[in-house]
């Protein structure tokens, strides 16, 4: 993803600071199709505007037709990774759709999940077992945990500070919520029940836990699950959402992508505009754009550009937003 700045230089070189300043993001969604094959890993390019609030997308570039995606996130070299559904196999290819490795996974894959050393890949079927393959860099045959405790399934896992949580349940929402030991699989649970409880993913921004689904989000603490606050519908649906680590969200759902900015607010569960591109029938789950899983790495930080213009002795810049 790429942020491409417009601000007035004479203004800069004057001393006075511009009347507004604007950001434009870019970037390229990699996601999956739950229909197919054919044609079920695709990318496409989008666009937005974080001051006339404009969303947009580019032609849609077919990837690969595997016997079966939902899942997908990037390995730690760059390669696609996809979970096969039905097939139960989990794939990894290039981004260009060329095959390097399969192996099988002992039930139905669906999310995935990189560690942070970028060995492992973890996966499930919907309220599962847990399954672990190693990346070598090519997968290996999945490993298979048992889950007890609060719950004796999950659906998902993702990395907080210092702690893992998971998410049990079934699509697209209404799963709980907990931490799990990922060596035993003993889990506990937090929270029973919760609409957004689908997709989990961290978020650097805001430094929480993210959830989507049922057309909802929702956050909580990133190393002790408090703090649990869920948004009212911003769509029909939900499953898996990306963010980008400047306050903006990407979430495959309803046949579009749906995009959400919180960068004022801070807070995914009040946004300040939500946006769609229409025009993706069949649309599963979205590849991340920020941290592990992701081509990106981690973000720059959001506050670079007023540190510079207080270095210039200009004060800090106010950002306008219209609602």
């Amino acid at each position: 993803m790429a942020r491409t700045k417009v601000a007035l230089a004479a203004a800069l070189m004057l001393g006075t600071a511009p009347a507004a300043f604007a950001t434009t993001f870019t970037g390229t969604l990699y996601y999956t199709y739950f229909t197919g094959p054919p044609n079920n890993v695709a990318s496409v390019t989008y666009s937005y505007d974080d001051s006339t609030h404009v969303f947009g997308v580019g032609p849609v570039t077919s990837i690969a037709s595997l016997s079966g995606a939902d899942g997908i996130i990037f390995d730690a070299h760059g390669n696609l990774l996809v979970g096969g559904q039905g097939a139960n196999q989990v794939f990894q290819l290039t981004t260009s759709g060329t095959p390097i490795s399969s192996a099988s996974s002992i039930t139905n894959s669906f999310h995935l999940t990189l560690d942070p050393s970028g060995t492992k890949v973890y996966t499930s079927t919907f309220e599962g077992p847990l399954e672990t393959l190693a990346l070598t860099p090519t997968l290996n045959p999945a490993v298979q945990t048992a889950i007890t405790g609060g719950d004796t399934a999950i659906t998902q896992v993702a990395f907080g500070h210092g702690t893992v949580f998971y998410v049990d349940g079934s699509p697209n929402g209404n799963g709980n919520l907990g931490t799990i030991n990922l060596s035993t699989g003993v889990t506990s649970r937090l929270y029973s029940t919760v609409a957004p409880a689908h997709g989990l993913v961290y978020d650097p921004y805001s430094d929480l836990i993210t959830m989507f689904g049922e057309g909802r989000t929702g956050t909580m603490n990133a190393t002790t699950g408090s703090g649990l606050k869920t948004s009212g519908a911003l769509a029909c649906d939900f499953d898996q959402g990306a963010v980008d680590g400047h306050g903006h969200a990407l979430v495959a759902g309803c046949g579009e992508i749906t995009l959400i900015d919180y960068s004022v607010s801070h807070d995914i569960t009040s946004p300040d505009f939500v946006r769609f591109a229409g025009g993706f029938g069949g649309i599963d789950d979205v590849a991340p754009l920020v941290g592990a899983g992701s081509q990106q790495g981690a973000p720059e930080p959001a506050t670079l550009v007023l540190l510079a213009s207080g270095l210039l002795g200009l004060g800090a810049i106010r950002r306008r937003f219209g609602r």
